[in-house]
């Protein structure tokens, strides 16, 4: 038992030397996974819709050009990770621009700077930035392929599921990442400057990645840039409508679920098992049984109403289910109007059955009577019925 322990600890040791070991995440896992503390930041990144590309694998970009040349990209795009869609295919094309060689430099200090700043390469960037306690990217842009007769008009599908951006435009040119070293001074980065706490490694400047020779990109032409100064460098985001961005997988339909009575809770369920509280919204199978249900107490019986079927409503995409409740005046006048119309009835069945056979004033009387309770019967029953309330399924407002 001891062994094995040892062998346990041993191999999750190993493990984490190998993710902690320069390129031994890459080794593992084609893209880092993402840890729950990085999650704020890339949520808070995905607002950011110009992302540095600068960080891609060689692979990554040169998928990157390939797709550029085959019409416009639809991206799904969630702030620490950018996934093309190959297959997703609409009208459009991107058309070469050049523009004035321009040049920058952008410092990264700390995480929160590096989600903020390289939010596709933060998570394998994270390491180095706390190895070295800096990160600069240096680029050079010569132009930008810019997207034109873009068609919003996303087609529906596998293919295009989970679809949230077009890219509208790729600056390209040539880029170095350094890593250590120290501030951006006077116009140029001091690589000689010994940094505060971070260690030897601080004082050194390294290349951690580059692509493209600067001196080239001012030679690049009118059709087209530079073969040596054409590596993406940034990337510019257009949202798509949001009818295209939130859409559910096929033969789903989205419900908005409002609550029967503001100020109590109503969960909406399936079975024994609760989807979500009141209000809510939710892509749902149409074909499963769902209901609305509010526990009031201990002492109290729990009140529960159960929604239509919500098959015949899938061709409308997107539908809000409201309830209107019981209403108690109704309930209450019902129960009075159907035991008096009852025991007017029972009355009258009797007095038609006696008088009638013995020929007597009493069968007409009973006639009256019958008829009576029939007459406040009837509607106290409808009363009871209307009373239990009616859910409503209409299509939503866009």
């Amino acid at each position: 038992m001891k062994n094995s322990s040892y062998g346990l600890l041993g191999a999750i040791a190993i493990a984490s030397a190998a993710c902690g070991a320069p390129g031994g995440a890459a080794m593992l896992l084609a893209k880092p996974p993402e840890m729950p503390g990085d999650q704020p930041r890339c949520k808070l990144a995905a607002n950011q819709e110009n992302p540095l590309v600068t960080e891609w694998p060689a692979s990554e970009k040169a998928n990157l050009e390939a797709r550029l040349h085959e019409g416009s990209l639809v991206v799904a795009y969630g702030g620490c990770t950018l996934k093309i869609l190959p297959r997703c295919r609409t009208a459009g094309s991107y058309r070469w621009r050049r523009t004035t060689t321009t040049t920058d430099m952008v410092e990264i200090r700390n995480a929160d700077e590096l989600y903020a700043k390289l939010p596709l390469g933060a998570v394998s960037l994270e390491g180095e930035l706390q190895r070295s306690g800096r990160l600069a990217v240096q680029t050079t842009v010569s132009g930008q392929f810019q997207l034109a007769d873009f068609d919003a008009n996303i087609p529906r599908g596998p293919e295009c599921e989970g679809a949230t951006h077009v890219l509208g435009s790729l600056s390209v040119g040539a880029f170095k990442l350094h890593s250590g070293g120290a501030a951006h001074l006077a116009g140029k980065a001091n690589v000689s400057g010994v940094g505060s706490g971070g260690g030897a490694s601080n004082a050194e400047e390294i290349v951690v990645r580059e692509a493209g020779i600067p001196a080239r990109c001012g030679e690049a032409g009118d059709a087209q840039p530079h073969a040596e100064c054409a590596s993406p460098v940034q990337i510019f985001l257009q949202p798509l409508p949001s009818t295209v961005a939130d859409r559910g997988p096929q033969g789903s339909l989205k419900v908005k679920f409002l609550p029967v009575w503001p100020n109590e809770k109503w969960e909406v369920v399936v079975g024994d098992r609760s989807i979500c509280t009141t209000p809510c919204e939710r892509w749902v199978d149409p074909a499963m049984p769902y209901a609305l249900k509010h526990d009031p107490g201990m002492f109290s019986k729990n009140k529960y109403y159960e929604l239509p079927d919500l098959r015949p409503h899938l061709a409308e995409e997107r539908v809000e289910v409201r309830v209107e409740p019981r209403s108690s005046l109704e309930f209450v006048g019902g129960i009075v109007a159907t035991t008096f119309g009852g025991l007017g009835v029972v009355t009258g069945t009797v007095l038609t059955a006696v008088g009638c056979s013995s020929g007597g004033g009493l069968c007409k009387a009973g006639l009256v009577t019958l008829t009576s309770g029939l007459a406040l019967g009837a509607p106290g029953i409808y009363l009871i019925v209307d009373s239990a309330g009616t859910v409503h399924v209409t299509p939503q407002n866009r």
